[in-house]
């Protein structure tokens, strides 16, 4: 793939015809014509119903809009990069964020990392494992992780190091107050569970950890997974059944009153958050701004989140 046959597909999907987006990209149409058979050609397939008037995507193009966007992006990121002589974006901070604490902590972040005007930045989402991986590619500064107790090993402190930014705690949750079926089956522990997909971080937490802690006499069924856990918040709420959040996902709906925090029947477990960089190969300006972290981590506050205490 070329970026300019990504920007050609893009401009017909976005100016809806070809003589539209030939003038996008600053064609006659004839020659953009060309350019777009040149593309199919390549590729070995059509991408443009030619039978409607004007000529439209064809529907499997179409359904790549997102991943057609996010790679025209990522080779823009290639070219900035390919074209700072000491390969280092000196004015760019990237923190890479597992999705659970992208909207939760990291505005808090990017207070004390943006030092001014001319520092730009960047959040990248992702699963834990992507930030670990993306981290190790040096394709962010900084990873803002989830970690279970004892979970760090002599492998991580010999490639990282950490500033530990609080406690967290993943919760059992129901919205008891206005679904009396769910309390119900909680009392007969009959358990509909709204689960985490067993192949992120938190699914693996409650496959391993959690469901088998459940008491001896629970039956478990699942209505739905998902990843997200600002979706297992809206369907718990709706009353669709139990989940676990993080403490901090699930703070103010606990205060209304909305949810209900199950720990006295149903396990639940510590998570400490943490901000990861490589030991080696940080540029000045991600150095500068992992110092200034370092002193002001205890000044980062989020509601539902415990400070470390001394000596963790």
């Amino acid at each position: 793939m070329r970026l300019e046959w990504i920007d050609d597909i893009l401009a017909v999907l976005d100016a809806g015809s070809f003589s539209a987006a030939a003038e996008r990209r600053f064609l006659t149409p004839s020659a953009f014509t060309r350019r777009i058979r040149g593309i199919e050609a390549s590729l070995g397939c059509q991408l443009f119903d030619r039978n409607r008037k004007p000529v439209t995507l064809l529907p499997h193009v179409r359904a790549m809009e997102a991943e057609l966007r996010a790679a025209a992006r990522r080779f823009r990121e290639l070219q900035i990069g390919l074209s700072d002589i000491d390969g280092r974006n000196r004015n760019r901070l990237v923190l890479g964020c597992q999705h659970a604490l992208t909207t939760m902590v990291s505005p808090l972040l990017a207070r004390s990392l943006s030092m001014g005007r001319e520092t730009e930045l960047r959040i990248r989402s992702g699963t834990r494992s992507e930030c670990q991986l993306m981290l190790l590619r040096h394709e962010i500064d900084f990873a803002l992780l989830y970690q279970t107790r004892g979970e760090v090993t002599m492998a991580d402190t010999a490639l990282f190091e950490h500033i530990p930014l609080g406690v967290d705690r993943l919760l059992p949750v129901a919205n008891l107050r206005d679904h009396a079926t769910i309390r119900d089956g909680l009392n007969r522990m009959e358990l509909p569970l709204i689960a985490y997909p067993p192949d992120i971080y938190l699914g693996e937490i409650l496959q391993l950890h959690l469901l088998p802690a459940l008491p001896r006499d629970a039956v478990t069924r699942r209505v739905a997974e998902t990843g997200l856990t600002p979706a297992i918040l809206q369907f718990v709420r709706q009353g669709l059944g139990i989940g676990w959040l993080p403490r901090s996902v699930a703070h103010e709906s606990l205060t209304r009153g909305e949810l209900t925090d199950l720990s006295d029947r149903l396990p639940g477990t510590c998570l400490d958050i943490r901000l990861l960089r490589l030991r080696s190969g940080a540029s000045a300006l991600a150095d500068d701004a992992w110092n200034r972290l370092g002193t002001q981590a205890a000044d980062i506050q989020v509601d539902g989140i415990e400070r470390h205490s001394a000596g963790q």
